[in-house]
C-alpha cells in the first residue's frame, strides 16, 4: 500500500486500546512499525533493480519483522518515557504485521516467509493506493481527536469496515474473473492460465490477464454483467539469437522470475536491437505504474546497458 495509507493505519491501530493503556510512546510504537518494512527502498539508491530484488523480502516476512522490531523498538525505549522495551517490541510488530497483511491484499508480492520461502504471496484484492481503505482508516482518527473517549470504538469499527470491504472486493473479483473466463471461452481462447487483478477504482475495475501458447490476452472488466470486454493480445517475440542472448542476462533472469505474466518483444532501433520484457498484470504500454525491462545489443549481440523503468 501507499505511504499514507501505512501511516493512518499504524495511528489508527494505536488507538485501538494502546494508546490509552501506554500514552504516547504506543502511537510513536505502532506508527513506526507501519512505516518501518519500507526501510528496503533504500535499495533503491544503488540498485535499479531493487524493487523486485530486495523490495517486499526480508523486512516484509514474519520472522524478519522480530529482527527488525526488536531494531526499531530500540530508540523508542532508549530515548523515550516508556521502560518496558518487551512491550514495546511487540507493539512495533504489531504495527509490522498490519505493514504486512496490506501489502499482501496488493498485487505486488510479498515474500511473507522469508528466508524459509522466497515465494511471493498476494490476494490481489485492491489496487496499490485505494481511497476506500485510506479513509477506513482516517476516519477513526478523526474521531478519536474530536472524541477521545470513543477512539477505541471507533478503530473496531473502522477494521470492521476494511474487513467488509475486503470481502466485498473478493466477490467482486470472484464475478469479474468469471466474466473474463466467459468471454475468452465465447471467443475460443484456449488460455492456459488467467488471473484478475485490481487496477485503480478497484473494486469496481480489474486487470483480467490469460496465458495461452505464444501469446497473452488482456482486457479491463467490470464486475457489472453484461459489460463489454475489450480484449487486446500480445504475441511473445519469436525465438532468435538476439532474444536467446537476452534471457541469459543475469537481470532478464531475475524479472522472469519476478514477473507472472512476461510479454517478451524484439525491437530494432537503427543499428540497436531491443528485447523487451514486461509484466502485463501491471498493463502494457502508456500504462501508468507499467513495469518494462529493456535490454539494448548491438548488432552483434553485445549487451549496451539494461534499463529498467520501475522504481518504488
Amino acid at each position: 500500500m501507499d505511504p499514507l495509507t501505512h501511516t493512518l493505519s499504524g495511528l489508527a491501530i494505536s488507538h485501538a486500546g494502546f494508546r490509552q493503556r501506554i500514552g504516547r510512546p504506543a502511537v510513536l510504537a505502532v506508527t513506526a512499525g507501519a512505516l518501518a518494512p519500507d526501510l528496503d527502498s533504500v535499495m533503491a539508491l544503488w540498485d535499479q533493480l531493487a524493487a523486485i530484488k530486495y523490495h517486499r523480502g526480508l523486512t516484509h516476512s514474519v520472522f524478519g519483522g522480530v529482527l527488525l522490531a526488536l531494531l526499531v523498538a530500540w530508540p523508542i525505549y532508549r530515548w523515550g518515557s516508556y521502560k518496558r522495551y518487551r512491550d514495546l517490541v511487540g507493539l512495533v510488530y504489531l504495527g509490522i504485521l498490519v505493514h504486512i497483511g496490506l501489502d499482501l491484499i496488493t498485487s505486488f508480492g510479498t515474500m511473507v516467509l522469508y528466508p524459509l520461502s522466497s515465494s511471493r504471496f498476494t490476494l490481489d484484492l485492491v489496487f496499490i493506493a485505494d481511497p476506500i481503505l485510506t479513509a477506513a482508516f482516517a476516519v477513526p482518527l478523526v474521531v478519536a481527536w474530536r472524541r477521545p473517549h470513543l477512539a477505541s470504538r471507533a478503530v473496531r469499527i473502522g477494521l470492521a469496515a476494511v474487513i467488509l470491504y475486503l470481502t466485498l472486493a473478493a466477490g467482486a473479483r470472484a464475478v469479474a474473473e468469471a466474466q473474463f473466463a466467459a468471454e475468452l471461452n465465447r471467443r475460443r481462447v484456449p488460455a492456459d492460465r488467467i488471473t484478475v487483478v485490481p487496477r485503480l477504482f478497484s473494486p469496481f475495475r480489474w486487470m483480467a490477464v490469460a496465458e495461452a501458447p505464444g501469446r497473452l490476452y488482456q482486457a479491463v472488466v467490470t464486475p457489472w454483467p453484461g459489460s463489454p470486454t475489450d480484449l487486446r493480445f500480445y504475441n511473445q517475440a519469436p525465438r532468435n539469437s538476439f532474444v536467446a542472448r537476452s534471457d541469459a542476462v543475469e537481470s532478464v533472469r531475475l524479472f522472469l522470475g519476478f514477473a507472472r505474466f512476461p510479454w517478451t518483444r524484439h525491437l530494432q532501433r537503427g543499428e540497436d536491437h531491443i528485447v523487451e520484457y514486461r509484466d502485463l498484470r501491471f498493463g502494457a504500454e502508456h500504462t501508468a505504474n507499467d513495469m518494462v525491462l529493456r535490454v539494448v545489443m548491438d548488432a552483434s549481440g553485445i549487451v549496451k546497458r539494461v534499463d529498467f523503468n520501475h522504481r518504488f
